[in-house]
């Protein structure tokens, strides 16, 4: 059997997408979005997965969170077709601390999880699980709709056949999130109160 070559001046999925997310951003501004397949192969859930590794890296967590482990623990809770995207973001850096993605299930808990990605999956829950995360230091993302009216810090929104995000930077203040005020100039939305 024949073994199939790599070519190597393409990219690995993930890796093109959050280059593509990094070189967006970097070059547009506060117009920024990436369009949902602008690099061939590159899917929703691999540009989606970009976006949260690079709100990873533009969040500040409160010290006591984050020094005790050394690591930021990404938790995908529910079922999401970009579960498998995230997934691969194991193993990478943030701000110093290794990812580590975990699988949740309703009703586990959250206790321990530095961010929170919501699945589709949780949408007639959403409700409660947010209630439950209020006013902790857990970034909470997803793609749901009305993500951010129900009190979710960033919701992935579909635009203009373009994914981009919207921001409710009063739920983070009140987890004692800071977010960068870069990424506060590319969202779509910023909720205040």
């Amino acid at each position: 059997m024949k073994a199939r070559r790599q070519n190597p001046f393409r990219p690995p999925r993930l890796v093109a997408a959050m280059l593509l997310a990094a070189a967006v951003t970097t070059l547009l501004g506060a117009a920024a979005s990436v369009p949902t397949m602008v690099y061939a192969g590159v899917g929703e859930a691999e540009v989606a997965a970009a976006y949260v590794y690079k709100f990873c890296k533009f969040i500040k967590w409160p010290a006591r969170s984050v020094s005790q482990t050394g690591t930021l623990k990404l938790c995908v809770y529910g079922r999401t077709a970009t579960s498998r995207a995230l997934d691969s973001l194991s193993g990478k850096s943030a701000q110093g601390l290794d990812v580590r993605v975990q699988r949740r299930d309703r009703g586990d808990a959250l206790d321990d999880c530095h961010v929170v990605y919501v699945g589709e999956s949780e949408r007639r829950y959403l409700s409660p699980l947010l209630r439950s995360l209020a006013n902790r230091p857990t970034l909470t993302v997803s793609e749901i709709p009305g993500f951010i009216a129900a009190g979710g810090m960033i919701g992935l929104v579909n635009r203009d056949n373009r994914l981009r995000f919207e921001i409710n930077a009063a739920s983070a203040d009140a987890a004692g999130l800071m977010i960068s005020s870069q990424l506060l100039k590319l969202a779509t939305r910023v909720v205040r109160e």
